[in-house]
């Protein structure tokens, strides 16, 4: 299943991410636990090199890192936010009830929001899903101005869990992105969605891993096309497009799969920032999409799962540009 929308009214105002530091290195954190030189050696192949990790820290308080650096650049912004959504990836970064990281975040900011949830079971793809969502209620709704979308992902458990196969080291953190009908840093375009619902299961037995290894870079590629037939804006003419930040190997074969350099992606967060799951969205926007926004270049946001979603966003710049109105006539 296949399916893209066009969006322009509503767009992002602001983002910030929280990854709890400092900057572990993969090579130092691996020898004192004794993970082989061959496991590190490959994740090293892979684009790996620095993470984050912070046990001691709760999903709403690495959230709450981002959120205050918005309520210093937003002020009282943050306190008209309608719509309150969350994402995440890891089935742990949910508490289990009577705990709620939505609940933890309206308390401790005050805000009054009109409907607050959480996006579940569509792993990295999870945090696209949510903005689109914000911006459709934003849309829908004419008194409202904000909505805030938040991540968050944590690690449990020993070094395995902290490795994502050979081609991956997994960051703790938490993220914030307001959305606003004014005075935004970007404009939304198209949103494509791709379902492979063969997938569902995840890497739970051979059958869908072996899947997963066979199909996932083909429905991202194909994805990356539908939104770029949807927006109008032939991928060579993006700005760089957004990955997950794990396995650059993965990333250099759709490239080309493209026909696209290698260049086209921004892949230097793989080693800087490592895998933080739904959190990658707003700390490639933050770090590289921004500033390539603010040039006037559009950028394109990926999030993948190993549960067979896809989604693709677009990001506009706030000038006018050839590509200033998606298209009026998305693909499905």
């Amino acid at each position: 299943m296949s399916k893209s929308t066009a969006r322009h009214e509503i767009g992002i105002a602001d983002a910030a991410y929280n990854l709890p530091g400092p900057a572990v290195d993969i090579v130092e954190w691996a020898a004192a636990r004794n993970v082989s030189s061959k496991l590190v050696e490959e994740l090293l192949a892979h684009g790996c090199r620095y993470f984050y990790e912070g046990p001691e820290h709760s999903d709403a308080e690495l959230i709450s890192g981002a959120i205050d650096q918005l309520v210093a650049r937003q002020g009282e912004r943050i306190s008209q936010v309608s719509y309150l959504l969350h994402a995440h990836t890891q089935p742990f970064s949910m508490p289990a009830p009577p705990s709620s990281v939505l609940t933890e975040l309206v308390q401790r900011y005050r805000l009054s929001p009109k409907l607050c949830f959480s996006v579940e079971h569509l792993a990295c793809a999870g945090v696209v899903v949510a903005v689109d969502r914000a911006a459709r209620l934003l849309a829908a709704d004419s008194e409202a101005r904000y909505a805030l979308v938040v991540t968050s992902d944590r690690v449990f458990g020993n070094h395995k869990h902290r490795i994502r196969q050979n081609a991956g080291i997994q960051s703790d953190g938490g993220t914030a992105i307001l959305l606003s009908k004014e005075d935004v840093r970007c404009r939304l375009g198209a949103i494509s969605y791709r379902n492979f619902g063969d997938l569902h299961e995840g890497p739970s037995n051979p059958r869908t891993t072996a899947l997963i290894a066979r199909y996932t870079w083909l429905h991202t590629k194909l994805a990356f096309e539908q939104n770029s037939r949807a927006t109008g804006i032939p991928l060579p003419e993006y700005g760089q497009l957004m990955p997950v930040n794990a396995d650059r190997h993965y990333w250099v074969q759709i490239a080309n799969a493209l026909n696209l350099p290698e260049s086209a992606f921004f892949l230097d967060n793989i080693r800087e920032r490592g895998h933080a799951c739904t959190n990658d969205f707003a700390v490639n926007l933050v770090d590289r999409g921004f500033p390539l926004l603010d040039q006037g270049k559009p950028i394109a946001s990926c999030g993948q799962s190993n549960v067979g979603a896809y989604a693709i966003v677009t990001l506009l710049p706030r000038s006018d540009k050839p590509w200033a109105e998606p298209s009026a006539h998305p693909s499905e």
